[in-house]
């Protein structure tokens, strides 16, 4: 994705007016819930006043929103992919890979870190989902031979 830094509160304000559309609650119930005041609110979904990452956070969980999942999925794939999957078993797992994988990345490398190159991370992305797929997919396998239940798709289990 390659938008300009200066888009990004453009981008948040757009998430969580969305967020709040979708949620079906009154700015009042929103506000009172995010602890901010009623026409703090107004005045943020339509661009008048920036928002803060603790207010979207606090606005996206009120609207019913994993509050920083959904801020993450914004940063990295997208809007409709971060409303979309807020809050799902695919989406905590996914906040959780992030928060871990460049710290492992890192780790296993050690000095040889300087040797990643952008042009891998494409392949990578492809690699590791084949992987995961197989890996669903074997303990589904072996979760029916044994008449247990299949692997739960949430992330903890």
């Amino acid at each position: 994705m390659t938008t300009s830094h200066n888009d990004l509160p453009v981008r948040v304000t757009r998430l969580i007016e969305r967020a709040v559309k979708e949620s079906g609650k009154s700015y009042s119930e929103i506000a009172r819930v995010a602890g901010i005041k009623r026409d703090s609110l107004r005045r943020s979904l339509i661009g008048e006043r920036p928002v803060t990452l603790d207010e979207a956070v606090m606005i996206l969980e009120a609207s019913d929103f994993a509050g920083e999942e959904t801020l993450l999925l914004l940063l990295l794939v997208g809007e409709e992919f971060a409303l979309a999957r807020s809050g799902t078993g695919p989406a905590q797992f996914l906040g959780e890979f992030f928060k871990r994988a460049p710290l492992e990345i890192v780790e296993q490398l050690g000095e040889d870190i300087d040797e990643l190159r952008p042009r891998w991370a494409h392949g990578t992305a492809k690699l590791l989902a084949r992987t995961l797929t197989q890996h669903i997919a074997d303990l589904n396998r072996r979760g029916d031979a044994i008449g247990g239940p299949r692997y739960p798709a949430t992330v903890g289990e």
